[in-house]
């Protein structure tokens, strides 16, 4: 479910809901697995019983409605045992491959199920001219915007220069279902030291070491852990409850697994009463200039799935790649799923291998028009990973689909690259993710704070050096924890953008000197399934300018509608 289809229900029912509403409903929708319209209708139903104005929607209602759909969630219940019954088709294939890394990939058995509205490759390739049943455009509407006069959109297009991805050669024997205590603990530590040092604490007691005294302070340092709606410090050192009744104003924001070092003090074994939270671990940003002096670096960056059973020929993906060669740009990147599973399902393949020829043969199809643009040709094309695809593994941080021919068909243009990815182009060092780590993150706050909410959850990624900081909090997604220590968490420096895919309202943030950028989603469905345009990211970084430069001031940046 899409934020601008929950404002679209409101809006048809004669109702203006504020921002800040909007983004918890769309919370409620994914927590509850329920459609815009299933909500704005309870809400309906829920102000015509109460008599109530329906447009006084507020936090407080909100969770009163919250409860009644706890209600509704445990009659559902019932209703999963059609998906079990169907999945049990596949459980004898699976059985088999159980031990291997290839049974996490997804595998549809639709050799035994008949596949309704079944499409073929050449369908998709060839539907150029066919409209989407009950399109709905907004066509050029732009959502967001950032530093449009720090670029002179009239400059030519600067070439990539270097690139350098990062980390990649950890994915060559890589080892899923690990998990390491020892090494989470160093990392911990690596954090708990930098900030210690950088607000210049006193030394860290160790939670196994704490001892009943006085009022001297005293700082100690974990993960925040709330059970029963109470917060404690864990550590493999031991745990302790948290009393912030005397803790000093303004409290940093809290969320579930945040890492912090805490001040105060410890006048008996069972509460420690909390002077400050300190959460800041930030690396700095690269000293090194962008390596190219004239025109503007053009990037274009769009998240999946681009192909979907409501949204089968591609039209969207079609025009970002007439957008890019427009623009000129340099450096295109696709956020998967770029298969969705239903239209993975749609196309009746039987086999791994045979949606991976599918996926190719569309993708080849459809870029390359990119390849052969004299504008576009020595273009960059970075494909994201995701665990929502059909054609990669099923966890997270998801490995690169090193079976895919395409970067073997164009060697200098194609990079098939893992989820969360780290690259350098031209020394501009960008992160890239394509889970929606967003949602996690804001879902797993423990306290509201009057600071804007998307600087918020920015700060906390740069904070955290993590780009998936609540690999705990959120177990929608499948967080392999060796794996997320290796590829998620950032090393050395903060990267100058961070670009990722949330459910979540776009938003351009710049914190800490850093770019955070928030692109949605290409291709969206509305509750009536009809499809809606979504939203790409265009971006252009202008050179250094008397030896100096910075996201701030170098780099111009829209999210628009496609």
């Amino acid at each position: 479910m899409d934020r601008p289809i929950l404002v679209n229900e409101f809006e048809d029912m004669g109702m203006t809901i504020s921002d800040d509403i909007i983004d918890e409903c769309v919370i409620v929708c994914h927590a509850h697995k329920i459609s815009a319209s299933d909500l704005v209708g309870s809400w309906i139903a829920y102000c015509a019983s109460s008599q109530i104005d329906s447009n006084d929607l507020n936090k407080d209602r909100l969770a009163t409605l919250v409860k009644s759909l706890k209600v509704d969630d445990k009659l559902k219940t019932n209703d999963k045992k059609l998906i079990v019954n169907i999945s049990s088709l596949n459980e004898s294939a699976s059985r088999q491959s159980v031990h291997s890394p290839s049974s996490l990939k997804s595998t549809h058995g639709t050799n035994i199920i008949q596949i309704e509205n079944e499409f073929k490759v050449s369908d998709v390739i060839d539907g150029d001219d066919i409209k989407e049943e009950n399109e709905i455009s907004t066509t050029g509407d732009v959502t967001c915007n950032f530093g449009l006069g720090n670029v002179n959109k009239n400059d030519s297009s600067a070439k990539v220069e270097t690139a350098c991805l990062m980390k990649h050669d950890l994915w060559d024997n890589f080892i899923f279902g690990h998990v390491n205590y020892q090494k989470f603990d160093e990392h911990v530590q690596e954090l708990v030291n930098d900030i210690v040092q950088k607000n210049d604490l006193k030394p860290v007691t160790s939670l196994s070491g704490l001892y009943c005294g006085n009022n001297t302070e005293i700082t100690i340092s974990g993960s925040l852990r709330l059970i029963k709606k109470e917060l404690f410090l864990d550590s493999l050192h031991g745990f302790i409850k948290l009393d912030l009744s005397e803790a000093e104003q303004p409290i940093n924001s809290l969320f579930v697994n945040q890492i912090l070092v805490v001040t105060g003090t410890n006048p008996d074994t069972k509460v420690f009463k909390v002077k400050q939270f300190y959460a800041d671990a930030s690396l700095p940003l690269s000293n090194k200039l962008p390596s190219f002096s004239e025109g503007n670096l053009n990037v274009m960056v769009a998240a999946g799935p681009f192909f979907s059973e409501l949204s089968p020929h591609g039209k969207f993906l079609k025009s970002l790649v007439q957008k890019t060669i427009e623009l000129e740009a340099q450096l295109l990147i696709l956020f998967g799923p770029i298969f969705d599973a239903d239209f993975g399902t749609q196309l009746n393949k039987t086999t791994s291998e045979d949606v991976q020829k599918c996926y190719d043969e569309v993708l080849e199809a459809i870029l390359k028009p990119l390849f052969s643009n004299p504008e576009t040709q020595n273009i960059k094309l970075l494909v994201y990973s995701s665990w929502k695809d059909s054609e990669n593994y099923a966890f997270y941080p998801t490995p690169p689909n090193t079976e895919s021919s395409l970067p073997k068909l164009y060697p200098n243009n194609i990079y098939m690259v893992s989820d969360p990815s780290v690259f350098s182009i031209n020394d501009i060092i960008i992160a890239g993710n394509a889970s929606d780590s967003l949602m996690g993150l804001h879902v797993s706050a423990i306290n509201q704070t009057r600071e804007e909410m998307f600087t918020k959850l920015a700060k906390q990624i740069i904070w955290q050096r993590c780009l998936h900081p609540s690999y705990v909090a959120n177990p929608n997604v499948p967080v392999d924890h060796l794996l997320w220590l290796e590829h998620c968490t950032l090393q050395q420096n903060t990267p100058h953008m961070i670009l990722t895919s949330s459910q979540l309202r776009t938003f351009i943030r710049v914190v800490e000197g850093c770019m955070v950028i928030n692109v949605g989603q290409l291709v969206k469905h509305n509750s009536q399934k009809q499809t809606v345009a979504g939203t790409y990211g265009q971006i252009q970084i202008a050179p250094p300018k008397n030896g100096n430069w910075s996201t701030q001031t170098n780099i111009s940046a829209e999210i628009v509608h496609i």
